[in-house]
């Protein structure tokens, strides 16, 4: 049977849509890695302690956790943009918002709606990959939206530390205005609204009946909480690695984000192989030598960490440790979302919940143990990966033992 060829403007139209949803998923984050150099500033500037600065991040990050459980079913009942449209407009304006009120208290409330409004870009954009794609197609797209998504964590602190040197801490929620406009500019006029899963009027009894069936499937569970525990790793390194990096091995400040964006660019290279692989290969297939491959990257940091090998051991280890979440990340994702095709809305924010909420308690875990060096930190991570291929292993045996021969199924639909 003859495939069918895909036309250059096809290929290209969908380049843009991944495009435009990496920067949706970007929108939120970009909003905290930004921030993260002006929180001396912010304390400063609004003559208050520590804890209020640390309070903005953390409503930031509550809101953006929950805020997804609540545009996942709306965008099912409304369509994709509408609820869009209500989150990136909330965005914009909280942005600007928070340089327009002197007081502490206002700049949490309002960094709080921005989170609401952001995330919205986060849940939605796994959705409308979930409706626009079959499932090779949409483990290429979501890994090469991850490519794109890298960029957030590698240039977010650069743009924020060059706009501190010429201008205020209020010159990077300017921008995240500026930034939202755009974004809201792009969805308008490069992204197709999706009809209504589900003809119903929206309650929170429909609400909460459509997340019990789907937290009801077993593989759905398989896939987000290994998925989740993996993610855990990125945040627990995020949290430690300042104080890692450069306090225990004394690097500069520049060296340090100049190794922060090469770490990020791993994922990048990485997912941009999966992106290739998958189109021939099963996910089902790519994921248990993923999950194999960088939990035994995590015992060899362990063992770095333990017999203290220096920083360059380490380091290589952590970069190929974020080349695998390039494997993982798009394929259980794609593979979560697969089981919910009438859900895409519901199914996207359940996982963006798991996964957030189980990365956020590692990474409280990880400032609260102060694990800052390399065997506490490693030894963290390791134990995170443990429980993701416990997970993915001991309930998904069938699958495995299914697809485990089927690793070179050329051109399988």
């Amino acid at each position: 049977m003859q495939k069918q060829r895909i036309s250059p403007y096809q290929g290209f139209a969908k380049t843009r849509l991944i495009v435009i949803l990496a920067f949706m998923s970007s929108l939120a984050p970009l909003s905290t890695d930004m921030y993260l150099p002006a929180l001396g500033e912010v304390q400063v500037s609004f003559s208050t302690t520590p804890f209020y600065t640390q309070l903005s991040l953390a409503a930031f990050f509550v809101a953006f956790a929950f805020g997804q459980l609540l545009y996942g079913p709306l965008s099912d009942i409304y369509g994709r943009k509408k609820p869009l449209y209500v989150g990136i407009i909330l965005f914009i304006v909280a942005s600007i918002a928070c340089v327009s009120f002197d007081s502490v208290h206002s700049f949490i409330f309002w960094r709080f709606l921005q989170a609401l409004g952001g995330c919205a870009g986060v849940v939605i954009a796994r959705a409308i990959i979930n409706d626009n794609f079959e499932l090779k197609e949409a483990a290429s797209a979501f890994a090469l939206m991850m490519i794109v998504s890298s960029l957030a964590p590698m240039l977010a602190p650069v743009l924020g530390s060059f706009l501190l040197d010429f201008f205020s801490w209020k010159s990077i929620f300017t921008t995240l205005f500026a930034l939202g406009i755009l974004l809201l500019v792009m969805i308008v006029f490069g992204v197709k609204e999706q009809k209504p899963q589900f003809v119903q009027k929206p309650n929170l009894t429909t609400m909460l009946c459509n997340y019990v069936e789907i937290s009801k499937d077993r593989r759905f569970r398989i896939y987000v909480l290994s998925t989740s525990c993996v993610m855990a790793t990125i945040f627990a390194y995020i949290t430690g690695s300042s104080f890692l990096f450069r306090e225990y091995f004394d690097l500069s400040e520049k060296a340090y984000g100049i190794l922060f964006g090469i770490n990020a660019l791993s994922s990048m290279i990485f997912a941009n192989i999966n992106a290739r692989i998958v189109r021939k290969v099963s996910p089902y297939a790519i994921l248990p030598y993923a999950f194999v491959t960088m939990f035994g990257i995590a015992i060899a940091l362990i063992v770095v960490g333990w017999f203290d090998w220096g920083f360059l051991p380490f380091e290589i280890l952590l970069f190929l440790m974020f080349g695998a979440n390039g494997f993982i990340i798009p394929n259980t994702t794609t593979l979560a979302m697969a089981r919910f095709k009438q859900a895409s809305g519901s199914a996207s924010a359940i996982l963006g919940m798991v996964q957030f909420a189980i990365a956020g308690a590692i990474s409280f875990f990880v400032g609260a143990v102060e694990a800052n060096t390399p065997f506490p930190l490693a030894l963290i991570i390791a134990c995170c990966l443990l429980f993701a291929c416990g997970i993915y292993f001991s309930l998904n045996a069938r699958e495995v033992r299914r697809y485990k021969q089927k690793f070179f199924d050329i051109g399988k639909k």
